[in-house]
């Protein structure tokens, strides 16, 4: 006969192993700070104009495709502004391979027309531009950007607005992946600040709380390294529990 506190212990381990099976068994969603591989591509609901894709082939049916950038899965820290906050809300919940589409209000986008950022400007303060205003062109005054939407009378009329103030915008994204090894979040946080350079060739050596990070000679001269290597440290301990410092190494050859 098995004794009460035997039967207890018994118990307690099967409870255990059912709630590690349970846990087991939850499927992985995105949370608020999760770590997320996204593609996504956004339009103007009035006219369909793309405004932004992660998707090449999108950008090429929309004749916009840019040979200089490079269109795959963005890194996105969900609540870290990433992205528009209306558009990282929406993939709170969803599961790998998940997809959704959905509408963005113009509060939640860019604002509303403003009429008082419309403004007109005497010609003459655009007597030193190397060419002459005409509409449609953008320009900088005061170190704000506009366009010109009207020349004549000696005056330019000039909209300082958001160019998508006013417009509801339609988003499609798909999951890729939610990142969970932290090795892994360490590499693609490399790649968010050294995209042309291959991940591969950064040498990383993660056991914290030290986080060593080779630099290979292709990132050298990237714009920006300094400020790209200070961003990252801060980057990297709010990414690996328990991580306090970091190294980043730089050998110079010939």
């Amino acid at each position: 006969m098995m004794c009460c506190l035997c039967l207890n212990k018994t118990v307690e381990v099967l409870n255990g192993m059912a709630e590690e099976k349970a846990s087991e068994g939850q499927q992985l969603v995105v949370e608020p700070s999760s770590y997320v591989l996204v593609d996504y591509t956004i339009r103007v609901k009035e006219t369909g104009e793309l405004v932004d894709t992660t998707v090449e082939e999108e950008a090429v049916k929309a004749g916009v495709r840019d040979a200089s950038k490079v269109y795959e899965p963005r890194l996105v820290i969900v609540g870290k502004g990433f992205l528009l906050k209306a558009i990282e809300d929406e993939m709170v919940g969803l599961k790998p391979s998940e997809k959704k589409s959905f509408e963005i209000a113009p509060e939640k986008a860019f604002g509303q027309r403003d009429p008082a950022n419309v403004k007109t400007i005497p010609l003459k303060r655009f007597k030193d531009s190397d060419t002459p205003p005409r509409v449609g062109a953008v320009v900088s005054v005061d170190g704000r950007q506009g366009v010109i939407r009207a020349v004549g009378s000696g005056r330019v009329q000039v909209d300082f607005n958001h160019y998508l103030a006013g417009k509801t915008l339609v988003c499609d994204l798909e999951i890729k992946s939610i990142l969970t090894d932290d090795l892994e979040k360490v590499k693609n946080l490399i790649h968010m600040h050294f995209p042309d350079v291959s991940v591969e060739k950064f040498e990383v050596s993660l056991s914290p709380p030290l986080l060593r990070v080779k630099i290979p000679e292709e990132a050298f001269l990237a714009p920006g390294i300094q400020l790209a290597k200070r961003a990252l440290a801060k980057e990297f301990k709010e990414a690996v529990k328990g991580l306090e410092k970091v190294v980043f190494e730089e050998e110079y050859s010939g």
